[in-house]
């Protein structure tokens, strides 16, 4: 009788050697990475800021690494869309996503259930740029800076309001995280737009906005600019102070993003990632474009992100319990 069991047996040595065969295999996929195109999937729709971002960046990194890198929009569900496309697309550094704040660590306190986990779906590569908010307030509001205002609104609680393109978005918490640091009563007015919420300030049916493209318009005299929430001021915009220095220390309030792939994507191939995001972020016409969105270039290695992520994480978290925002 034969034993079929015996028979199917497989010498060790054999395992080992294609078990090596494997792992060579792996080493030389990893060292002529990319050998093919690379898909950049953005989170926000065609024509914004972070699609802005996400082009040139694709076409400075394109002539650095000898392969195209396509951007593709996949907008939707609070930028958790696109990024759920990622978490679950092959961890080989071929589809990457140009990840905001609000995907990787304001979504999860907003939404009690989520397609993925920030931290552990997500390999993070690089910050790329960030875009401060501002403080404007409308010309007919009788103030020149923080100082002035903050008395203003001390004296009339729940008198004045500001706008933001919605419940949860990042003008919203910025105006929430101002509130609560400067104890003043001040009414969100949320609307479905940034265009929209810059609109009723100008034309003053709000008082103030925290938002973050309000270069033109406050330089036209249509909005009154009172201070920027980073906490050392903007290459974008230096003439303008910052809230922190002001009188109101520690108070920041940014929009970035920052590229991410899949998490079990190799070690290598996310370094050799950063570093060619980090040779793009020192070029001029990458430091150029980033001015003209109003931004500020960040860069760093992927540890630094990690704790970008998880600082921030726990920040709009503090902010979002405080405030009661909730989710439209």
């Amino acid at each position: 009788m034969i034993n079929f069991k015996s028979s199917l047996k497989i010498p060790r040595r054999f395992v080992l050697f294609i078990a090596m065969l494997c792992a060579i295999n792996a080493s030389l996929a990893q060292s002529d990475f990319p050998n093919r195109p690379i898909r950049l999937i953005c989170v926000h729709a065609a024509g914004g800021s972070a699609d802005a971002l996400s082009r040139v960046l694709a076409d400075r990194l394109s002539k650095l690494l000898g392969q195209s890198v396509v951007v593709e929009n996949k907008p939707g569900a609070g930028t958790m869309l696109g990024a759920t496309q990622v978490a679950n697309s092959p961890a080989d550094g071929y589809t990457l996503l140009m990840a905001s704040v609000t995907t990787l660590s304001i979504n999860p306190s907003l939404y009690a259930q989520m397609s993925y986990q920030p931290l552990k779906d997500f390999a993070p590569i690089a910050l790329v740029a960030q875009t401060p908010s501002v403080l404007a307030v409308s010309p007919s509001v009788n103030v020149k800076n923080l100082k002035e205002l903050l008395e203003l609104l001390k004296a009339n609680p729940g008198k004045y309001n500001y706008s933001s393109p919605g419940q949860g978005t990042s003008a919203h918490l910025a105006g929430a995280l101002f509130t609560s640091m400067a104890k003043v009563d001040v009414v969100h007015i949320p609307y479905k737009a940034s265009a929209s919420a810059v609109l009723s300030l100008m034309s003053g049916e709000v008082q103030m906005t925290f938002e973050n493209s309000l270069v033109p318009f406050s330089k036209s005299g249509k909005l009154k600019p009172i201070g920027i929430a980073s906490l050392k001021r903007s290459i974008s915009w230096p003439e303008l102070p910052t809230i922190a220095e002001q009188g109101l220390p520690g108070y920041e309030s940014t929009v970035w993003y920052g590229v991410v792939a899949p998490s079990a994507t190799p070690i290598d191939i996310v370094k050799k990632l950063n570093d060619g995001i980090n040779q793009v972020l020192a070029q001029k016409e990458m430091l150029d474009k980033i001015k003209s969105l109003s931004g500020d270039p960040v860069g760093g290695t992927p540890e630094s992100f990690t704790e970008r992520i998880k600082a921030d994480t726990h920040k709009w978290a503090q902010v979002i319990k405080i405030a009661g925002v909730t989710s439209e």
